[in-house]
């Protein structure tokens, strides 16, 4: 059934979309981590020219849980046409309040990108699909905002420790983010995280640096008594 939410300056009829889940009704199991769920997040953007509707989306983040149904709050940015995200409202499927809403994102990313750079997957290896959201693109680098699923408190967890690390690559094999980085057309390196709890740690780093003379030397280095610290060098790899 249609639902009315008032938003600044006119009326946004948001049709809460029905998905066949078989949520109602239906004894949900205990929530656990399940490291071979893929999950689900599919999205129905808005169609008509200088529509500013929500973009409504739904995601199932775990078989113990009930799906989630996202409405990513934008507007069109006046100068640039980018389309900014300002808040997620999160709402248990057939719920009509969030029990959780975001803010302060404002992501400023091309009107053509999908799902507003929302993105749902499992960030820490736990079983539960997390939320990140793109913020730029700096050649390569791709920046993010990540919010961690806690069992604990039912809800999404900011996590500025992922936020800092630029254009990540989670290994779910290894259970460790790679970050591929460049500082200088002279200096480049990968970084790899492992988790201390919802914490990444910075465990294994790798740096080529190219000196005067034109010969790039890698050097590695490792965490050891909680610092990361200088273990051996050698050629770089295509030396």
């Amino acid at each position: 059934m249609p639902m009315e939410r008032q938003y600044p300056g006119r009326v946004v009829t948001l049709v809460v979309l029905m998905w066949l889940t078989g949520m109602s009704g239906q004894a949900l199991a205990e929530p656990a981590g399940d490291e071979t769920f893929e999950g689900s997040f599919s999205c129905v953007e808005p169609t008509g020219k200088g529509d500013i509707s929500p973009i409504l989306c739904q995601t199932s983040i775990n078989p113990g849980l009930p799906v989630l149904d996202l409405s990513l709050v934008w507007h069109a940015d006046p100068k640039s046409g980018e389309r900014v995200l300002d808040s997620i409202e999160i709402r248990r499927s057939g719920e009509a309040e969030p029990f959780q809403v975001l803010t302060g994102i404002a992501s400023h990313l091309p009107a053509d990108t999908g799902k507003a750079g929302v993105e749902m997957l499992d960030l820490n290896f736990d079983g539960f699909l997390d939320m990140r959201i793109r913020k730029s693109a700096d050649g390569t680098e791709v920046s993010y905002q990540n919010w961690l699923w806690s069992k604990e408190s039912g809800a999404f967890v900011a996590n500025p420790g992922l936020d800092a690390i630029a254009a990540p690559k989670f290994d779910a094999d290894d259970q460790e983010i790679v970050s591929r980085w460049r500082k200088t057309p002279a200096e480049q390196g990968v970084d790899i995280y492992s988790y201390e709890g919802a914490t990444p740690i910075l465990v294994h780093r790798e740096t080529d640096r190219t000196g005067a003379d034109g010969v790039c030397r890698r050097s590695f280095y490792d965490r050891i008594d909680d610092e990361l610290k200088e273990t051996g060098t050698g050629a770089c790899a295509d030396e």
